[in-house]
């Protein structure tokens, strides 16, 4: 994969304004996930119909994840009350997909020379399944770490020189959690998916299934490794065994030394913060040359088969992640922009060069891969699996070995069974 910096360059192009398509009075519902979004989302929306007066935006309640979003989409498909556009994560994009919720665009993007608008192959292919393209990425983040400068120095720390390597950086957290004063040493996120899970594996080298998606891959060295490292956070690295609430409370009161979490957080981060201390973000430590990581974030879909509100919502869609719609996007949350164009003169650049906390996330883009999403039906339960097991290990009721083999069987139950 190219390096952020070249596929910025290749992406670069003038952008020319266009005179907004004239639409009859519509009106699109729009779903999106995460209630604390609610600001963004009518951010974007608001230049939008200011730009297009003929078109009306009606936000309905917001789902509070991306699973239970998938939840509440098949539920309205059941009486007939889908919304015509709905921000959806990258990884429930599929089980969409499989269940007919979700139509191909392709029809809609033949008219636009995407690729000349900002939009990267390496981006579209987050949305893209079959050769066939169901919407535009709105978002995306990598996992980044945030520290807390001021307890890796009193660690015997370098803070502008956080360890590349896990057992460097385990050694250094739990220096933390020696500190005393109920400081603790680091807490890696686990979510409410298998995002983190994920990016575990692939920090080895791993996947998640193998190429043919014929079988689980999870369960082979990469995914033993990623078990054990886990576990070692919390054995070495003095990561609490309390939930993700508490932890950001621990970390925001300067009381830990790392966390793990999406880029997406940095916004909420700084603000809750403040002065209290020195809040930095770093690149994570890799296992292996290939590691490659998952991109979480959420992609804009839409759902209805009227054409007039497909049309409108095209329009509406394009703007949210286009160049304009990013530059509120990246500074409302700390995503990374979906169109390259965002990142010009006249839209982001400066802000990055003001804020190299949110830039991290950017620098590992050559690492980014799509967020892999389980075929079939039953992604969502596959995820939440994962995620149960994975919760044990950080609990202490399974040992690393033990919490994989019941993944591993749970999970090879739920795919789709061969003809």
């Amino acid at each position: 994969m190219k390096p952020f910096a070249l596929t910025l360059a290749a992406g670069l192009v003038a952008a020319t304004m266009t005179t907004p398509a004239a639409h009859a009075d519509t009106t699109l519902d729009v779903l999106y996930a995460w209630p604390e979004h609610e600001v963004l989302h009518k951010s974007v929306a608001e230049p939008f119909i200011a730009a297009n007066p003929d078109i009306k935006i009606n936000f309905l309640a917001a789902a509070p994840s991306y699973d239970e979003a998938v939840q509440m989409l098949i539920r309205q498909s059941m009486a007939g009350q889908l919304p015509d556009v709905s921000y959806v994560g990258f990884n429930v994009l599929r089980p969409l997909i499989a269940r007919g919720l979700v139509q191909p665009i392709d029809d809609l993007v033949a008219a636009d020379q995407l690729t000349e608008k900002g939009y990267t192959e390496q981006v579209l292919s987050l949305s893209r399944t079959d050769g066939h393209l169901y919407g535009l990425p709105f978002a995306m983040s990598t996992p980044v770490v945030y520290y807390n400068a001021d307890l890796v120095k009193q660690a015997g720390g370098d803070p502008d020189k956080i360890p590349t390597d896990w057992d460097g950086f385990v050694a250094l957290a739990g220096k933390i959690g020696a500190l005393g004063d109920g400081t603790s040493g680091m807490y890696y996120e686990l979510g409410s998916d298998d995002w983190t899970t994920q990016n575990l594996v692939r920090n080895f080298g791993g996947q998640m299934m193998n190429d043919k998606e014929t079988d689980i891959a999870f369960d082979g060295p990469a995914g033993q490794a990623a078990v054990k490292l886990f576990m070692r956070f919390h054995t070495e690295g003095a990561q609490p065994a309390i939930d993700t609430r508490a932890a950001r409370q621990l970390f925001t009161a300067g009381k830990l030394g790392f966390y793990f979490a999406s880029a997406g957080s940095v916004s909420g981060f700084e603000k809750e913060i403040g002065h209290r201390f020195s809040l930095r973000t770093a690149q994570q430590p890799r296992a292996a040359e290939d590691a490659t990581m998952p991109t979480g974030g959420m992609v804009a879909v839409i759902l209805s088969r009227d054409a007039a509100k497909r049309a409108a919502a095209w329009d509406y869609i394009k703007f949210a992640t286009g160049p304009d719609g990013q530059s509120i996007v990246v500074p409302n949350t700390g995503y990374m922009p979906t169109n390259t164009l965002a990142l010009d003169q006249d839209h982001l650049a400066g802000f990055y060069q003001k804020h190299p906390n949110w830039y991290t996330s950017v620098l590992q883009t050559p690492r980014a891969r799509p967020w892999f999403a389980w075929p079939g039906e039953n992604g969502v339960e596959i995820a939440q699996i994962i995620r149960d097991e994975m919760t044990a290990i950080a609990l202490g009721s399974k040992e690393p070995e033990a919490a994989l083999a019941d993944m591993t069987t749970q999970v090879r139950a739920l795919l789709p069974k061969a003809n």
